[in-house]
């Protein structure tokens, strides 16, 4: 039977008052425009259930993935 980490230890949350009176300047494009999804959510879900098996089934998969995996822990 595979052993699992316990759980990270418990920190006193804080509120960052710098943080949250950073200035940010973030880009404005006037000309995006934002258009709905015009799939249903559920056809989507079962387009990438379908694909999933074929998706983890290709050579080098598994390498691609854990490269990209994030090894920090956040808190969204």
């Amino acid at each position: 039977m595979k052993r699992y980490p316990g759980p990270a230890p418990k920190t006193e949350w804080q509120f960052n008052e710098a943080a949250a009176a950073a200035e940010l300047e973030l880009p404005v494009d006037r000309d995006f425009i934002s258009y709905p999804p015009s799939l249903d959510p559920q056809v989507m879900l079962r387009r990438i259930e379908e694909n999933m098996p074929w998706r983890s089934s290709r050579p080098g998969e598994a390498e691609r993935r854990l490269a990209e995996k994030v090894d920090v822990e956040f808190v969204l």
